[in-house]
Order: C-alpha cells, then structure tokens, then sequence
C-alpha cells in the first residue's frame, strides 16, 4: 500500500514538472513565476525524482545567453562593457572586503566568509564554484553558500524589477543595477527580461563583464587561505556569447531577432524553474544562522548601494 501510494505521489509531481516545463518552453511563464513554481515544486516534491535538473538549467541558461548574443552586436558590448568597468571593479572589491570583514565579526569560518563574499560580488553559484575549488572548500561550505545566495536570487528576481517600475528607473539604469547587484546571472537576466528588451542588453553585458573577475577572485582566495594551488576556471560560455555576438555584427539578423528573444527569454524561465527544484528542506536546514546573515547583510548593501551609484551615475 506504501509502494503504490509514493508511485502515485513520484507520478503526479512528475505530471506536474512537465507541465510546468511545457508552459515555459511555450512562452506561458515568466522567469519569476518559473522561479517560484520551481521553489514551490522542489519543496513539497524534493527526492521524487533522480533527475539532474540542477545540471540541464545550468547548461540550459548558458545555451539561452549564447543564443541571446547573435542580437546583441558586438560593438555595443564593447562599450556597455566598458561604461561600468570601474563600478563593476569597486562593486566587486567593497562586496569582498564588506563580506570578509563581516564573517570576521561573525566569527566565521573563513573558507565559508571567502564562497558568501565571492558568490555576492561576482555571480553566485559560478564564482562559489570556482573559489570553493581553489581552496579546497569542503561539501557542506559550498550548499550552505549555494543555497543562501539561491535564496536571495529568488528574492531579488521578485523585489528588484517592483523597485524599479516604483522608482521609475530607466530600461539602462535597471539592467545596469540588476546587472551589479542580483548573484546569479540567471536571475539578473531573468528580472531584466522581465523589465524590458534595452534592460536584458545591458543586463547580460554588464553582468557577463562582472563574472570574467571569477579568475582573479579565485587566484587571490587561493593565496589568501594558503590552498597550495590553484585551478584555472574559464567560463567558456561567455567566449561562446561574444562569438555570437561577433557573428551577429557582421550578418544581419534582424528579421530573426523576433524569434531569438523571445527562445531566449523562455529558456532563461526554464533554467529557473529547473534550477528552483534543487532548493529544497534539506538544503534550507542546512544554512547555518550567522552565515545566513552575513548573506543578507551583504547583499542589502550591495544592492542599495549600487541603486544610489546607478541613479546618481
């Protein structure tokens, strides 16, 4: 009787992902409505499957930017790219010292201040990927900073785009902050998606900008807690995206950019819906207090003080 009642149970969350799925894929869902379905899915439905969801909207999100970039010439990049790069660069030193100090203050273990500090300063689960390996990081340090900087992207992905319209920002100044203040790239795109077509540009250049600083983050943890070594990390993706884009300069794709968004923007909502099946009870149980503060903290700084910066930019 037990067996046949977790059958029924694993049958009819798996009816409900795969509809969820289909209402993504045909444009139904917006990336914050995928979101929370996807939160909503993994915490009363977690250990219904065995499937690596986490992996495909990963893999997922990196297809659908690369796609993005044959609209986006390459020229505009450039010089997008090159109007924040020194709010790109203070944005990423103050989160990291902000972030070390705190955990200090916190009483936190290092290893755990250096993946909060990095996931918030540069792009989330990437960057704490990335510094984790570098020094040597052990499993529980790297879910506790994953689900904690998951955690605020779920939040950002519905407060930022709220805070925008009331403050009247425009479609530039809202990809920008999303860009420097959201972790994960797969909620600044989601929430610029969601502001406006000028606002994803600039979003997902700014924020591509942003993660190339993973390299010299990680090399510079590393040598900081004394790891020993230190193992290159290139996000390819992001070398895929700019070819695209260089492609996109030189062949005219306007008459295809109607359909190349709008795929984009529905893959974009599928990654967060895959991605929000992995946070589940287990996972939220695991972040400890201090370290669940020192994430917060960190971030609302981060976010109002980037507002103030692009509003007064």
């Amino acid at each position: 009787m037990a067996a046949q009642s977790n059958k029924n149970f694993q049958l009819v969350s798996n009816i409900l992902l795969i509809i969820l799925t289909i209402l993504c894929i045909a444009g139904f869902l917006k990336a914050s409505y995928a979101l929370a379905a996807g939160l909503a899915w993994g915490w009363f439905f977690s250990g219904s499957h065995q499937l690596p969801l986490s992996s495909w909207a990963s893999l997922l999100l990196k297809v659908a930017i690369v796609i993005l970039g044959f609209t986006l010439p390459f020229g505009e990049l450039v010089s997008h790219a090159g109007d924040s790069f020194w709010l790109t660069i203070a944005v990423i030193t103050g989160a990291i010292i902000l972030g070390l100090l705190l955990g200090k203050l916190f009483k936190l273990d290092n290893h755990q201040s250096w993946l909060i500090s990095s996931g918030t300063a540069i792009c989330g689960g990437s960057a704490i990927a990335a510094v984790g390996s570098s020094i040597k990081a052990n499993q529980q340090q790297m879910v506790v900073s994953l689900a904690i900087v998951f955690l605020l992207n779920a939040v950002a992905l519905f407060v930022y785009p709220a805070v925008g319209h009331w403050l009247e920002l425009s479609q530039q100044q809202f990809g920008l902050w999303a860009a420097l203040g959201i972790h994960d790239t797969s909620s600044v795109v989601g929430a610029a998606a969601d502001y406006g077509a000028e606002s994803l540009e600039v979003a997902t250049t700014a924020k591509l900008a942003r993660a190339l600083w993973i390299i010299p983050v990680a090399l510079l943890a590393s040598f900081a807690v004394s790891s020993g070594k230190f193992r290159l990390t290139i996000p390819l993706f992001i070398v895929f995206f700019l070819l695209a884009s260089s492609i996109g300069s030189f062949i005219n794709l306007e008459a295809l950019a109607g359909y190349i968004q709008p795929a984009a923007k529905n893959l974009f909502a599928l990654s967060l819906l895959w991605m929000g099946t992995s946070l589940n009870k287990q996972a939220i149980k695991t972040i400890p207090i201090k370290a669940l503060w020192l994430g917060v903290i960190l971030w609302l700084v981060l976010s109002m003080s980037t507002l103030f910066a692009v509003i007064h930019w």
